[in-house]
């Protein structure tokens, strides 16, 4: 095993950061956490590629990294790359891994999504799996083509992502190293079917969300998904944990038998904050798990108290109506602005007197992590995960989760008395001074340190 490459905290290794989709303004948060846990490995010293798995068009694919470079999320050097735009290039890794079809040749293997090449040939036939939510574990045939027609297949979605996954890294250059940032394709890479994944790269699996339901107790129901990642975990040669509380929590439920770390998204560096008085940001969907009725309820009595207090909320959703027609039924449809998706929130951020949240869950809660750093004081539920983590360290108050008395209560004291908000605005930019990318590259570092140390456990070594 050889050192970290150019005073890096990370292990010399290629890595590879391997998400489903990675699509400007699509999926909230998780696009942003990926792309700049890449950018921050990447400055750290590290030889990193990002790869995706959604079998979306060339043009697509180009005109998102595009987008991403634009936004500085995607720096030269750091490569985005997508299975099929490989296999529209160079079917070559799709063939060599194809098993050949039988003298019966392909059979009846149901509707297919054809992809074709920039000349419009066929490179292969992918299973169209309508209305299953397991839709990526089947192992429906994923027909292979060559010039001449088809001529072999891989037993399913596992399969095609496995054997890219091998052509892909480069063994010959030491020990590749995969971050895999999504379970549906994380549980597919360490399946026990052919082809395996090559025995010397190593996976870590990095978290993104809450894994239990309603109540959100640590023994809470889990949905199927999780239920059957959970089962499988120990395949993996690391996990990686946003908080410490997440982690906990498993362990408290399953033991310790699963190798994982608490890697946290960090601080972004982020511009400076001249707030307006009694500006509250919230910065989400506007879906139920994000509670921002709770947020126009609170407004009611924080209106009474003071009158300056304006509530903006940055986000769409499919409940704007019913949040509009709330905000009458309140008496504060003049004091509540739906501002609907913004890509960029450097003005609202600039803004802002204080920052709410109100999600039933969250994974870590990367727009805590933002408020922090534009020295936002945080006005938060407190749910799992994340807000009680990083708010240990000051910049914000927690209240009960649900209660929308204590949460209008909060927000009086935030914005109702200027001396307190200076000292929670200083606190919030000393806390973001201990999470910056340095402290997040370190935690994934050791955790990469571990994972090369140790065998490797899933099928097939």
């Amino acid at each position: 095993m050889s050192g970290a490459s150019d005073g890096s905290v990370l292990p010399d290794a290629e890595y590879l950061v391997l998400a489903s989709r990675l699509i400007p303004d699509l999926d909230g948060g998780f696009t942003i956490a990926v792309l700049r846990r890449a950018r921050d490995m990447a400055a750290a010293g590290a030889r990193v590629r990002v790869l995706t798995v959604d079998p979306g068009t060339a043009e697509d694919h180009d005109a998102h990294r595009a987008e991403w470079r634009r936004r500085g999320l995607l720096p030269d050097g750091v490569e985005l790359r997508n299975l099929f735009d490989d296999a529209r290039a160079d079917s070559g890794w799709l063939r060599a891994a194809a098993v050949l079809l039988g003298a019966d040749g392909i059979g009846d293997v149901g509707e297919r999504r054809v992809i074709l090449d920039a000349a419009g040939h066929t490179v292969l036939e992918l299973p169209v799996i309508a209305g299953d939510p397991n839709w990526h574990l089947s192992e429906a045939p994923v027909i292979v083509w060559d010039a001449d027609g088809p001529i072999g297949s891989l037993a399913g979605f596992g399969a095609l992502y496995r054997a890219w996954v091998n052509a892909v890294s480069s063994v010959s250059d030491g020990a590749p190293v995969v971050i895999c940032e999504a379970r549906q394709v994380g549980e597919l890479l360490v399946a026990n079917a052919a082809p395996l994944l090559h025995p010397a790269v190593r996976v870590l699996h990095a978290t993104h969300a809450c894994h239990v339901q309603a109540p959100y107790h640590w023994d809470s129901p889990m949905d199927a998904a999780w239920t059957r990642w959970l089962a499988i975990a120990e395949r993996f040669d690391g996990v990686l944990w946003l908080t410490p509380s997440q982690q906990a929590d498993v362990e408290r439920r399953i033991g310790s038998s699963i190798r994982s770390a608490v890697v946290p998204h960090p601080v972004p560096v982020t511009g400076s904050n001249d707030p307006v008085p009694g500006r509250l940001a919230m910065m989400c969907s506007l879906i139920p798990r994000k509670r921002v009725d709770h947020a126009i309820r609170a407004m009611e009595r924080v209106r009474q108290v003071v009158p300056s207090a304006r509530l903006h909320v940055y986000g769409g959703g499919g409940l704007r109506d019913a949040l509009e027609k709330l905000s009458v039924e309140h008496g504060v449809s003049k004091d509540v602005v739906l501002h609907g998706h913004m890509a960029d929130l450097e003005d609202a951020w600039s803004e802002a007197d204080a920052f709410v949240l109100t999600s039933a869950n969250e994974g870590q809660g990367l727009v805590v992590l933002e408020a922090l750093g534009h020295g936002v004081p945080v006005v938060s539920y407190d749910m799992p995960y994340g807000p009680g983590d990083t708010l240990a360290h000051g910049g914000g108050i927690l209240v009960p989760d649900g209660n929308i008395d204590a949460l209008a209560s909060a927000l009086i004291e935030v914005i109702g008395a200027r001396d307190r908000r200076t000292v929670l605005a200083t606190e919030a930019r000393s806390a973001a001074a201990t999470m910056d990318p340095a402290a997040s590259m370190a935690a994934l570092g050791a955790a990469v340190w571990d994972a090369l140390s140790a065998p490797v456990s899933r099928p097939g070594r």
